[in-house]
C-alpha cells in the first residue's frame, strides 16, 4: 500500500499513530488478537445494556476494561473510515447460479471458521469490506466519536447525564458495532486462511 502523506493536523482527528494510518489492517489484526469474537460482542452487549437499563459499571470492578473496550472500538472505526475508499461494491446484478455459488462458498466457509459471524447479509458475508462505508452512511465518523464518549461516561459515572440519546439511537450504533466486529473477524479469519495456504 502506498503511504499517504498525512499532515500534523490531521493526525489530530484520529486515535491512531501514523503507521497505523497508513496500514489500518494493523487495527483489525489487533482487535482480533486481543480477544475473540464472542468476548468482544459480549463486552459490547454488556456496555449497551448498562446504558439501556442505567446502571453503573461493575464488570470485575476494574473501569478500565470498559475504557480498553472504547478505546479499541475508537480505534477500530477509525480504521474503517480510512478503509472505506478502498472497499469495493458487490455487484447487486447476480443471476441465481451466481447467487447458488456464493450460498454454497459461504456455507462452506462456515463450517471452517470459528465463530462465524452471524449479524452480516450475505452480501457483507461475500465482501465484508462494504461495511465500512455502509457504517458512515447513518452516522459521520465524529457522531461515532461522540456518541461512544457518552456511552462510556455514562456507563461509568453513578450520576444520570442531561444528555439523552434515544434507545433507537443506542440500538442502531450497538448494531453497527456489532457488525463492525464480525467484519473484522472475518477479514482477519480469511486473511489467516490466505496466508496458512500460501505457507
Amino acid at each position: 500500500m502506498k503511504a499517504k502523506n498525512i499532515s500534523t493536523k490531521a493526525l489530530l482527528l484520529y486515535n491512531l499513530s501514523q503507521n497505523e494510518i497508513e496500514n489500518p489492517t494493523i487495527i483489525l489484526n489487533d482487535f482480533c488478537l486481543h480477544d475473540h469474537l464472542p468476548a468482544h460482542l459480549e463486552q459490547l452487549k454488556h456496555w449497551r445494556n448498562l446504558l439501556i437499563s442505567n446502571k453503573t459499571y461493575k464488570r470485575r470492578n476494574c473501569p478500565s476494561d470498559l475504557f480498553l473496550h472504547y478505546r479499541m472500538t475508537i480505534k477500530l472505526l477509525e480504521a474503517a473510515w480510512l478503509l472505506k475508499e478502498k472497499s469495493t461494491p458487490n455487484h447487486p446484478t447476480l443471476d441465481k447460479t451466481e447467487q447458488a455459488l456464493i450460498k454454497y462458498l459461504l456455507n462452506k466457509e462456515q463450517q471452517e471458521i470459528t465463530f462465524y459471524p452471524t449479524s452480516l447479509s450475505m452480501e457483507e458475508l461475500w465482501n465484508p469490506r462494504i461495511l465500512f462505508s455502509k457504517l458512515f452512511k447513518q452516522y459521520k465518523l465524529k457522531d461515532y466519536r461522540r456518541i461512544l464518549q457518552y456511552w462510556m461516561s455514562e456507563a461509568l459515572s453513578p450520576f444520570c447525564s442531561d444528555e439523552v440519546l434515544m434507545k433507537a439511537e443506542i440500538i442502531i450504533v450497538y448494531e453497527n458495532l456489532q457488525k463492525l466486529y464480525e467484519a473484522c473477524w472475518l477479514i482477519y479469519e480469511r486473511a489467516n486462511k490466505t496466508q496458512e495456504i500460501q505457507n
